[in-house]
């Protein structure tokens, strides 16, 4: 699988959150109704500064446990400020770092696979760590929706050399 160290600058997101378990996420599609809702929703965003990618963020707790453990998903755009955010909606501020950024092809349950690579290859074969306990979907054009055999999703992971 192929990978590529990318620098990202700082970015304050606006949108949708939700509290997940993976099952839900795999059972109940949870992440894709929040995805929907948000979408409903982006035009009473005002301060959008990047109108072609949507960021889906996942952050998981401290030393979480995918078989039990709730992690958070946030589904938003990138915007100038966090104030004027709409009534409902959440933001997050996420910091300048390095990134190692997977591309992975067809549904949303396809990412899987790169967290398994992740996990059982690249880290232990590329003298980088994990820096934070999140990671970055990219959905731009090549996205032709969550379950489409077609769409192509940037995944990213905060690094820092080991």
């Amino acid at each position: 699988m192929e990978s590529l160290i990318i620098e990202k600058p700082a970015m304050i997101l606006a949108g949708l959150s939700t509290k997940v378990t993976l099952n839900d996420v795999l059972s109940n599609k949870t992440t894709l109704k929040v995805a929907s809702n948000f979408l409903e929703r982006r035009a009473e965003i005002k301060n959008c500064i990047n109108e072609r990618e949507v960021f889906g963020l996942s952050t998981d707790p401290e030393d979480y446990n995918p078989e039990t453990d709730q992690f958070e998903y946030f589904i938003g755009i990138e915007v100038s400020a966090n104030d004027g955010i709409p009534d409902g909606m959440d933001y997050r501020e996420i910091p300048a770092n390095t990134y190692v950024l997977f591309t992975f092809k067809g549904p949303f349950e396809n990412a899987g696979a790169v967290h398994n690579y992740l996990y059982s290859t690249w880290l232990k074969q590329s003298g980088y760590e994990l820096s934070g306990l999140f990671n970055i979907e990219i959905y731009d054009e090549r996205n032709h929706g969550p379950e489409s055999e077609e769409s192509l999703t940037d995944i990213c992971f905060p690094v820092r050399k080991k």
